[in-house]
């Protein structure tokens, strides 16, 4: 097998790059603090070309970045998607595009549930109205989850274990993936294979598990919310520029939908946030916020590079047979 030549981007757990030299097969090129000119003039020395890439999101590796790695074989994503990747050059160069959902796909489910029950038993405004010494449990009166009727769109894998995890708890679960057809499992008589109608129809929280495509991109609209017969809260810790945070604003507003749990923002860089958008969604009293880790927990980080690393050494593996 011939040495691959790996740059890592950005920064993984100390274990994948440890897998992949004690391989024998790669060279591991840490560029995780480096400035993205360093990465550029790295990437443009073609007498020792760089053969794999490791990424999470530091860099957009668009056309003309991609461009520059003459010799650039493969790109892996700590994470799941390929936000940030011009896929479409990638295919067209023969770039094989590898990923690890499956490592923080419990991290994630996990994350999903511990928003709805927080929002549903109103914990953040209780614990906020003890802490000024106020002890009002009318006012905090919760819901109970179980019993509750969710809808799911996206049955890959952070959809899939969510969907198991509030089976679990009790709730119908209706399933919806325009990629897939037959996919309920049959473990559970609670997870239901079904159409958007029934979702539209029946759905008292909905939450959203698809990667960011051009269909999906600001799919949370004010159309989109206004089928809904019951919904009380939506619930994303996928991609943000799903939301069209105006329109979910005023939704919320008009009492379209009770409450949004949100761990994705379109943008999230608070140096480019819309500051009008943003001050209205960080005041409302019906939004519960956390930054982009549903799954990024200690046990996820390694897990993520444990699922990389796999999948990366197969793919050589299988280069190397010439089974590619």
């Amino acid at each position: 097998m011939n040495l691959q030549r790996v740059m890592i981007m950005d920064e993984v757990h100390p274990w994948l790059p440890q897998q992949l030299e004690e391989s024998g097969c790669c060279e591991v090129l840490d560029y995780s603090k480096a400035s993205h000119q360093e990465i550029l003039e790295r990437l443009n020395q073609h007498e020792k070309p760089v053969h794999g890439l490791v990424v999470r999101s530091k860099m957009n590796l668009d056309a003309k970045v991609l461009a520059c790695a003459t010799g650039l074989q493969w790109i892996a994503r700590a994470g799941s998607g390929h936000d940030g990747i011009d896929v479409k050059y990638a295919e067209n160069h023969n770039i094989i595009l590898i990923h690890s959902s499956e490592g923080n796909r419990l991290a994630v489910a996990e994350h999903v549930i511990a928003m709805i029950l927080a929002w549903l038993n109103r914990l953040v405004s209780g614990h906020q109205q003890v802490q000024q010494g106020i002890w009002d449990r009318e006012e905090n009166r919760g819901s109970q989850l179980s019993g509750t009727t969710v809808g799911l769109i996206g049955y890959g894998h952070n959809g899939s274990q969510t969907a198991r995890l509030l089976a679990a708890l009790g709730c119908k679960v209706l399933v919806y993936d325009k990629y897939l057809q037959h996919y309920a499992p049959s473990e559970s008589s609670l997870i239901l294979e079904s159409t958007m109608d029934e979702i539209y129809q029946e759905a008292r929280i909905l939450t959203l598990h698809t990667p960011l495509t051009e269909l999906t991109r600001n799919l949370v609209q004010w159309d989109f919310l206004g089928r809904f017969r019951q919904l009380r809260l939506l619930v994303n810790a996928a991609r943000g520029p799903m939301v069209h945070l105006p329109d979910l604003l005023r939704a919320l507003d008009l009492k379209l939908l009770e409450g949004a749990c949100l761990d994705t923002l379109p943008i999230e860089d608070p140096q480019r946030w819309n500051r009008e958008t943003m001050k209205q969604v960080l005041a409302h009293p019906r939004v519960l916020l956390s930054p982009h880790v549903a799954g990024w927990t200690v046990e996820s980080y390694r897990s993520i590079s444990e699922v990389l690393a796999h999948k990366i050494l197969a793919h050589l593996h299988k280069q190397s047979l010439g089974t590619d």
